[in-house]
């Protein structure tokens, strides 16, 4: 997935979701093209992202700053916040930026400031990911994030991968995801 951020939606820099299902395959290119890369950590209470060692020492190993997400099922948001930070922190080095909560299965906001409070006691920088469609369900939780939290938002518009402003964001929004 390739996401921009608000500001930079001009100049298009690329910032990489990547999991088992999007692998890094060229660091280098990575490390030539992106200022950060964000991966999938965990979901839910049990699963680890099989690729996670493997991500996080290609990120070390190149200098690439990273963040890792729990993709939150419904429900338990804290207990899944709290899975992710016991398998991140014995992996995350020099260049990890923060957490980030993907909140997609229309989790009760209140489930997930719980988690958000949580791992701001974990890490200086966190971040939230919403749907374009969900932003009425994190309005307020989004508005009182703070300032060490980012939002990521996305919208695909018509999902060709390519950027189209007839799509755009939510204001305020820090990262614009355009493309699955």
């Amino acid at each position: 997935m390739l996401l921009i951020t608000a500001a930079e939606r001009i100049d298009m820099s690329f910032y990489p979701d990547v999991s088992h299902w999007h692998p890094v395959l060229n660091w280098s290119l990575v490390k030539k093209n992106c200022p950060f890369i964000i991966a999938k950590a965990t979901q839910g209470t049990k699963y680890t992202d099989p690729t996670l060692k493997a991500f996080i020492n290609g990120c070390e190993a190149n200098s690439i700053p990273y963040w890792v997400f729990v993709y939150l099922a419904k429900g338990s948001e804290l207990a899944q916040a709290k899975y992710m930070v016991s398998v991140c922190s014995k992996l995350v080095g020099s260049n990890f930026m923060g957490y980030v909560l993907d909140i997609e299965e229309g989790n009760a906001s209140a489930n997930v400031k719980s988690a958000h409070e949580y791992l701001k006691t974990q890490s200086k920088k966190t971040m939230l990911y919403t749907g374009y469609k969900d932003y009425a369900l994190y309005k307020d939780l989004i508005a009182n994030r703070g300032s060490d939290c980012a939002w990521w938002e996305s919208r695909y518009g018509k999902n060709t991968g390519v950027f189209d402003a007839k799509f755009p964001c939510h204001s305020g929004v820090d990262l614009y995801q355009f493309t699955s």
